[in-house]
């Protein structure tokens, strides 16, 4: 019910009641355009959101420049550059005042450095640079050039040029440091060297020309391989790497099993127990040791053995028995009188002919495959024995499982499996011996 409905129900006129409000007035302002361009439901889907990017009111002209900032006087002045020989005066354009600049010394001028190369004397090369194939003129020529291109081997190369004379980059480089190296020798032989300059004779003398012209033999043939040569490497490098890996994780093995292998030694002294208050002592430590230690019962248990051993021939399961259980170990069951009864009235032959089998061992209940009880190996041998089968020709399942069948094919996976890891084991002996031999070769 509204409040129209009381005042009717109560007879009093609305226009006595109602009155204006000051809250109801209409905020005085400007009317809101209407959005006649696009459509209204359009138009509320944008909503208060703000733009993504802050709106700034740019102006269209450059600001002006601060003209309460002095401005900073440049002054175009003359040098002359200290490294050149010829005195040619230069001008540029320099911060501040042209009177600073007078008297200091041209900046890059620093930079100018000089190698410094051993004179050479028609004296010394008769003392002890004398060739037949390097005259005294051709050999001067080519310090001339060294002198004046900074032994940048390059432009002397492109440069050379004696009479007519034909000589390889490696001629020059041979050349230049044995004579630098002479010159050297000869110059310092009556006085003390010091380390800088011995070790610059030194490089000086290691230079060979023939090294230098296989490396450069070496790479040309480096870039011209194809890319089935380059794809070949890289296989080798990766199979190299894979190698070396798993050489040094063999080695890094047989330490550990060495290491386990050896016997353990004391590091203290055993004089202190020879006494009988050393005796008490260690008496009294060892019993403390095992308090807080369950003993247990112990009982003989016997060596396990492999699964395909266990399952074998009747014949091979009571020799296996016999040699591995101990004295202790249960005695079998003895047979049932069914059993004794078919075996004192049924030959060997007969049973065989019937296919009745004498169980010794207690069998599971249910109904069983004869081929479930083939011997099972790991996923990585049963991929190798399975691979061996294919190679002699012989699936994987028996065809026809009967008892002796199941029984040989066991005896075939035995085999089969310690012919493998007899391998595997040759293999790692092989490869150790060949690691051994290049470590010692190295």
């Amino acid at each position: 019910m509204s409040s129209s409905d009381i005042l009717d129900v109560l007879n009093i006129q609305s226009s006595h009641v109602q009155k204006k409000r000051p809250g109801d007035a209409k905020p005085a302002g400007p009317k809101k355009k209407k959005q006649g361009t696009m459509n209204r439901e359009l138009y509320n889907l944008i909503g208060q959101n703000a733009p993504p990017i802050a709106m700034e009111k740019t102006s269209k002209f450059k600001s002006r420049l601060n003209s309460s900032v002095k401005t900073t006087p440049w002054s175009y002045t003359s040098f002359v550059n200290e490294a050149r020989q010829d005195g040619l005066e230069l001008h540029h354009w320099i911060k501040g005042s042209s009177d600073l600049a007078k008297d200091k010394e041209y900046p890059f001028a620093k930079f100018n450095s000089k190698i410094n190369i051993p004179e050479l004397t028609e004296d010394n090369y008769k003392e002890s640079l004398g060739s037949e194939d390097w005259s005294f003129e051709e050999t001067k020529h080519l310090f001339e050039l060294a002198n004046d291109f900074d032994i940048n081997w390059f432009v002397i190369y492109d440069r050379y040029d004696f009479d007519g004379a034909e000589r390889s980059l490696e001629d020059l480089k041979e050349r230049f440091y044995d004579a630098c190296e002479k010159l050297l020798t000869k110059k310092y032989e009556s006085s003390y060297t010091d380390e800088k300059t011995q070790t610059l004779i030194d490089n000086l003398k290691s230079f060979d020309k023939s090294k230098e012209l296989e490396r450069k033999e070496y790479l040309s043939r480096l870039l011209q391989r194809n890319p089935t040569e380059i794809a070949e490497e890289q296989s080798l490098v990766i199979e190299a790497r894979k190698f070396e890996l798993s050489a040094k994780k063999m080695l890094q093995e047989r330490a550990g099993l060495l290491q386990l292998l050896d016997s353990a030694q004391s590091t203290g002294s055993v004089s202190q127990y020879l006494t009988s208050q050393g005796l008490t002592q260690l008496y009294n430590n060892l019993m403390l040791a095992d308090k807080g230690k369950k003993r247990k019962v112990e009982v003989p248990v016997p060596p396990q053995i492999d699964s395909s051993l266990i399952r074998g021939s009747d014949k091979h399961k009571k020799i296996t028995a016999a040699s591995i259980a101990p004295e202790s170990a249960k005695k079998p069951e003895p047979l049932t009188h069914a059993s004794e009864m078919l075996a004192k009235r049924l030959s060997a032959e007969e049973r065989e002919i019937y296919g009745l089998t004498i169980h010794q061992d207690k069998i599971s209940a249910g109904v069983n495959l004869r081929s479930n009880k083939i011997s099972s190996y790991k996923p990585a041998v049963q991929a190798k024995i399975a691979s061996t089968l294919n190679e002699l020709g012989i699936s994987t399942k028996p065809t026809i499982p009967t008892g002796k069948v199941c029984e040989k094919f066991d005896e075939l996976l035995h085999a089969i499996s310690i012919l493998l890891e007899t391998k595997r084991q040759t293999d790692k002996l092989e490869t150790e011996i060949r690691l051994i031999q290049s470590q010692r070769e190295d």
